[in-house]
């Protein structure tokens, strides 16, 4: 994704303004938390927020090791020229990692599926690395760090995160669906076109992107060159006939 391709919102702006804090706090301060349903548009949002700032991201996944996290810092470190060693044990990587980190910002995308000894590892590395660390994920990640079972462990990191969050939620008027998912790709439409492309989508981003996909197909396939509320309608219904 190339900034061009994502379309920065109110929230993308407030998510901004958080790493900045993030990255400005005081030693021990400096990790932020960005929360949100499926299909609200948090891993495009990280992916921006990386191009935008300059920031490590990666993205993990159900199972991941300790030393598969550190790894895929490492691996992004690289990428933006920050020549880390590859190579020993999670010990060895958390070690060199945290020589070089100071002052950069890291993303962990599906933070959600990390367990607590994981996330308790990320806060180490910001501490000890001096590194912004901003976590992401699903409403999982919220209840897991306030988890009675594990917010002894925990409290650390969410003393850390403090108040440097964001929660992100479907679009939640026709205007800003309009605004941020129609205008820029077809154009200004009319408030019933909008106002169906939020029922159809429910608002959500990848929702949206999808469903604008769907249109400029048939559009293209027609040679229809206004988006209207038949358009939408026609795309939604072979978008729920094809399955996708």
């Amino acid at each position: 994704m190339t900034q061009t391709d994502y379309i920065r919102t109110e929230t993308a702006d407030h998510a901004v303004a958080m790493c900045k804090a993030v990255l400005a706090a005081r030693p021990y301060c400096r990790i932020g938390q960005i929360t949100g349903q499926p299909g609200t548009g948090k891993s495009a949002m990280t992916m921006w927020l990386a191009e935008e700032l300059d920031a490590i991201r990666i993205e993990v996944w159900t199972r991941i090791s300790d030393r598969d996290i550190l790894r895929l810092i490492v691996e992004a470190a690289n990428s933006k020229g920050i020549a880390v060693d590859p190579a020993g044990t999670g010990n060895t990587l958390f070690k060199r990692l945290i020589s070089v980190l100071e002052g950069r910002l890291v993303i962990v995308d599906e933070a959600n599926h990390l367990k607590w000894a994981q996330l308790e590892i990320l806060r180490c590395l910001s501490d000890q690395g001096k590194c912004g660390l901003i976590i992401v994920g699903t409403d999982i990640l919220s209840r897991t760090i306030a988890a009675a079972q594990v917010s002894t462990y925990l409290a650390q990191l969410r003393q850390r995160i403090g108040a440097k969050r964001v929660v992100m939620g479907p679009l939640g008027s026709d205007e800003e669906v309009a605004a941020y998912c129609i205008t820029p790709r077809f154009g200004t439409v009319s408030r019933k076109t909008a106002a169906q492309f939020r029922k159809m989508t429910g608002g959500f981003w990848r929702s949206a992107l999808e469903l604008g996909d769907a249109c400029a197909r048939l559009m293209q396939a027609e040679g229809i060159d206004k988006l209207d509320e038949t358009v939408v309608q026609t795309a939604a219904a072979w978008m729920a006939g094809s399955g996708k």
